[in-house]
């Protein structure tokens, strides 16, 4: 793979730093990614006066939202991790994911579901800037938490899910905020892994609202949902985008190893878009 879109560290959801995410693309070839972590650009910060030889780093980010009970996440590359008003912005945004991802938390504990303490899920995710309900689930793995009847990752789906009947929204952004945002900052937005918004006609709606690329390549993607979003990209003319989506240890079932899925030509316009940093 030659580049590498989507890709999130300790900063977010990942388990790996900025750093071994560095060595892990050295070592399987790839010579272009973007750190996109959730909300965060603490990874672009602590870069930032770091010599980095062989691999070209877009500044990238992946705003978290819902619309309509369904989640959307957009992409942003070429984004100013520096601007205070952006940073600002990010901070606001992280406190709605933690408020939301409380509300839901609460309401799994009064329905019975598991009794487990929302102090125990910061005392094991301290640093972080937001909590979403992978953090709840983390957790939980950590301490070797169980439910009688019901798995965490089934659990995660019915209560930290936007769209499933268990979820309470409580977001106050969404993902036409999010690429407004991005736009304000001087960055490309980009429709994370449309698959999951389970609705193209949201996704043809975002695309109108100002969204400038879809993420055509992603695990999540088969054959035909790949061959599908290059025809939406082509037909509304926006960039292609593509990435593993990458969280380490934390990577969710169809990932089944770093550099899985991207863009494998720097043919590609989204990559010609302005200046990497070396």
């Amino acid at each position: 793979m030659y580049a590498d879109l989507h890709l999130h560290t300790t900063h977010s959801d990942g388990t790996d730093t900025p750093h071994e995410l560095i060595t892990l693309a050295k070592t399987h070839g790839i010579q272009v990614i973007s750190i996109t972590d959730h909300d965060s650009v603490a990874a672009h910060l602590a870069l930032a006066n770091t010599p980095i030889d062989g691999i070209r780093i877009i500044p990238g980010i992946e705003l978290s939202t819902e619309t309509d009970h369904k989640m959307i996440h957009i992409l942003g590359y070429y984004i100013d991790p520096t601007d205070a008003k952006f940073q600002r912005t990010l901070q606001d945004l992280c406190a709605d994911k933690t408020k939301t991802t409380r509300i839901n938390f609460e309401n799994a504990r009064a329905n019975k579901v598991f009794d487990f303490e929302w102090a125990r899920v910061l005392e094991l995710n301290e640093g972080q800037s937001r909590i979403s309900g992978v953090h709840v689930l983390k957790a939980m793995q950590a301490d070797g938490y169980e439910m009688p009847g019901m798995g965490l990752w089934d659990m995660f789906s019915a209560y930290f899910w936007p769209g499933n009947d268990n979820y309470v929204s409580g977001s106050t952004f969404t993902g036409y905020d999010a690429i407004d945002i991005i736009k304000a900052n001087g960055g490309i937005p980009v429709i994370a892994h449309p698959k999951t918004i389970y609705d193209d006609d949201t996704v043809r709606d975002l695309i109108r609202h100002g969204a400038q690329g879809i993420e055509v390549f992603h695990p999540k993607h088969s054959t035909a949902e790949v061959a599908k979003y290059r025809q939406i990209a082509e037909d509304t003319k926006i960039y292609i985008s593509g990435g593993t989506d990458w969280h380490g240890k934390n990577n969710n079932p169809e990932v089944t190893h770093f550099g899985q899925c991207g863009l494998d030509s720097a043919a590609y316009l989204l990559l010609g878009f302005m200046e990497y940093k070396e």
